[in-house]
Order: structure tokens, then C-alpha cells, then sequence
């Protein structure tokens, strides 16, 4: 998001020290969803906004949701990380509602430290 400080809009994950990093297994797609996956990759590549990763220590799949024009929109299925995240709830309200009210979607970059664990496998390779 153009003229806001990349420090302001960091996002942390606050992952319990004690969880185990969970791998999922690779899940199979029908050849229409894994061109729709592979589509997608190949997009948020050539924006460097995901990177090849070798040695994973959390892992999760791919979910397709079908949008009413008929594609289908790539999501992660972080449901364990967020089981593992714990809860803040120190949260900066002001800094919050400027980014709801600037615009309706926001890419905000996650902190370094934690692009691994935003680890997701697909038919050819594993990303974050």
C-alpha cells in the first residue's frame, strides 16, 4: 500500500513456542483446479510475492473456492498455524481503522521471520 510505512504494517505471527509445526500431505487436484492453481502461482511468482522454498517446517495445502464468475480463487488452509498463533490483543485501533477505511483490500507483508511459516505445497513445488 503506497505511502504507508512498511514497519506500521508488518504482520507478526505469534506462534506458542510449545506448538509442533504441523506438515500437511500433499493434496491431489482435478486438472481443471490444478491449472487454476498453477495459473495463480505463476502470477504471485512474477509479482515476488511468494518464493520457492526447499526445506519446510510448516506445510498446508491449497483450497479452491469457486467465485460466481465461474474461476476459482486460490486460498491456504492455515488453519493449524492459526491454532498455534497466540491471541494479541494489543492491537494499534487507529492504525487499523486507517487501513479499513483507505481502501476495501490490503496486501500487507508479512514480517520475515515468519514467511516460512506461511508455507503451501502444490502440485510441482512448495512455496511461501
Amino acid at each position: 500500500m503506497p505511502g504507508v510505512d512498511p514497519a506500521m504494517s508488518v504482520h507478526w505471527l505469534y506462534v506458542d513456542p510449545h506448538y509442533k509445526p504441523v506438515n500437511k500431505k500433499k493434496r491431489t487436484f482435478s486438472e481443471e483446479k490444478g491449472e487454476a492453481i498453477h495459473e495463480e502461482v505463476d502470477k504471485l511468482l512474477g509479482e515476488n510475492a511468494i518464493r520457492e522454498l526447499l526445506f519446510p517446517t510448516w506445510l498446508v495445502n491449497m483450497v479452491l473456492v469457486p467465485k460466481p464468475n465461474g474461476t476459482w480463487q486460490m486460498c491456504s488452509d492455515f488453519t493449524s498455524i492459526n491454532k498455534a498463533c497466540l491471541k494479541d490483543f494489543a492491537i494499534l485501533y487507529k492504525v487499523v481503522d486507517f487501513l479499513d477505511s483507505f481502501r476495501g483490500y490490503h496486501q500487507i507483508f508479512m514480517a520475515e521471520e515468519d514467511v516460512e511459516k506461511t508455507t503451501f505445497i502444490t502440485e510441482y513445488d512448495i512455496y511461501c
